[in-house]
């Protein structure tokens, strides 16, 4: 597996920490120096926090490095299923936030050389036509200016797209290496590296014997690390899905991506596509690299591999990511997780409000006097129970799997042995 292209041939270098070598008392510990938690970073010190963030490997190495960099407010078809699931207040709520984040990387980007440009966004269907114009009407009433529009830039049939104007796409790695440079500057946030957290006790956190004693603690890491409250392991799972960076190929100036989990997205890179698909449950399907490679090919027959890599997302019950109070026995310790594939706008919507929760307070809804829609992402939630259930039933299943496999190659070395012997 190679890596992604965003380094940009390993001439993005980010800066190296670091470990703790002693107790530190903060305002803040960021526990994961991905996206998510640089953003906080940055947030924080503008707001004169005194900030302490610890990254289990290397900066900016995780999620952020392997995506597809898709900065919109686009999800899916997620505007006509909140209208129906939580009505039309809370379905406007999710589309501000997003939106908001779209604007703070405008603001960000000016300043920062990370191959930021405007794009419209579609969602397309190479079935339902009904569906799409659904999600027209939906995110028009919540205000947005969606179209229905046709897909000439593809290289297959749809039955066509909403487009939403005005949102945009990036080199993520040279964002985040443009973000570190600005937090440097400060003497508020302090980067260690090499440090993975391993608990939670009484507000304090643990990696290995090293310990930092903040007043509040934000968990940004991929999936939360503490496991004994927030049952994250029955509300989340994880997606794994393939990306590919062709030359040779006809230029898409448009974001895409399908109404269905089981096609594909593709946005442009200065001469290249990125084409991403074959998403599936991570421990419960394999895919083949070769067939979906022969897929893409059979779309683009000109196309020659610059590079391919795979990328896992965590993925939310109700299909919102959880960003606000980590749970109810963790005072003053938050999370922002489940971001579902859409973690750009998702990871800036969560530092946006975790900020402010932390340096202003918060209600406890999850939301915050500036922004009330707080409470849409509020990780104590009520999650259907069915969703819930079927979740948990599924991670049973995937231990019991995963405990016979295990057995099972450990009889078979036994075997082994005593033929040897």
């Amino acid at each position: 597996m190679s890596d992604s292209i965003w380094n940009d041939g390993a001439r993005i270098q980010m800066p190296q920490y670091g470990k703790l070598t002693r107790i530190k008392k903060v305002d803040v510990t960021i526990v994961g120096g991905g996206l998510c938690g640089l953003l906080c970073a940055y947030f924080l010190k503008e707001a004169g926090a005194e900030c302490l963030l610890l990254e289990g490997s290397r900066i900016a190495s995780g999620t952020v490095r392997h995506a597809m960099a898709q900065v919109t407010s686009q999800h899916g078809l997620i505007y006509s299923r909140l209208l129906e699931t939580l009505g039309e207040e809370k379905a406007r709520m999710y589309l501000e936030a997003n939106e908001l984040a779209l604007r703070k990387y405008r603001e960000l980007a000016a300043s920062i050389d990370c191959d930021f440009e405007e794009r419209s966004s579609y969602i397309y269907s190479r079935t339902d036509r009904e569906y799409i114009e659904r999600e027209v009407r939906a995110a028009s009433l919540l205000g947005m200016k969606a179209e229905f529009c046709e897909t000439p830039e593809l290289p297959f049939d749809t039955v066509g797209a909403v487009r939403f104007p005005n949102q945009a796409q990036m080199n993520p790695v040279k964002f985040l290496y443009g973000l570190v440079e600005d937090i440097e500057k400060s003497d508020k946030v302090t980067i260690f590296e090499e440090m993975p957290v391993d608990d939670w006790v009484n507000g304090t956190t643990w990696s290995g014997l090293h310990i930092t004693i903040p007043k509040n603690i934000i968990c940004a890491t991929h999936f939360p690390f503490y496991k004994k409250a927030g049952a994250y392991n029955n509300k989340l799972y994880q997606n794994r899905s393939y990306i590919m960076a062709l030359d040779h190929v006809p230029e898409i100036r448009g974001m895409y991506a399908d109404a269905s989990n089981s096609g594909l997205a593709l946005r442009g890179y200065k001469d290249m596509i990125l084409v991403g698909g074959a998403t599936h449950r991570v421990g419960q399907e394999k895919r083949d690299w070769n067939e979906f490679r022969e897929k893409i090919l059979s779309y683009y027959p000109e196309a020659m591999e610059r590079e391919h890599w795979e990328v896992e997302d965590c993925v939310s019950l109700d299909g919102i990511p959880y960003i606000g109070p980590y749970s109810d026995k963790t005072p003053n310790m938050y999370v922002a997780t489940g971001f579902n594939g859409w973690g750009m706008t998702s990871a800036m919507t969560a530092a946006i409000l975790l900020t402010d929760a932390i340096i202003n307070g918060q209600k406890t809804n999850g939301a915050t006097e500036s922004y009330p829609w707080g409470e849409v992402f509020y990780p104590e939630r009520k999650i259907v129970r069915s969703q819930y259930f079927a979740n948990v039933k599924e991670n049973v299943r995937e231990n019991i799997k995963s405990f016979l496999t295990r057995k099972s190659k450990i009889n078979e070395k036994k075997k082994c042995f005593k033929k040897f012997f």
